[in-house]
């Protein structure tokens, strides 16, 4: 099972590190390919678009609208 995680370096220069789950592309449990948008994470009024690591079955973990930090894990794609 791979991890879609809160990449650390969009807060480089954001006042604070925090963000906000905008939009998931694929409902809990939808198959989604590799490589593909799978989520948009919203930082200081910039949206940001986080990709899946790997196909399989999305697990949503946050919720949309859910706050989120940097190194949060908002979502598994289970491989098998």
């Amino acid at each position: 099972m791979s991890e879609i995680v809160v990449p650390k370096d969009l807060w480089d220069t954001a006042k604070t590190p925090e963000g906000i789950v905008a939009n998931w592309f694929y409902a809990d449990g939808g198959k989604v390919p590799a490589g593909v948008t799978v989520a948009e994470l919203m930082v200081e009024k910039s949206t940001f678009e986080i990709a899946a690591p790997s196909a399989g079955r999305l697990h949503i973990v946050v919720a949309k609208d859910g706050v989120v930090k940097p190194g949060t894990v908002i979502g598994r794609i289970d491989e098998s």
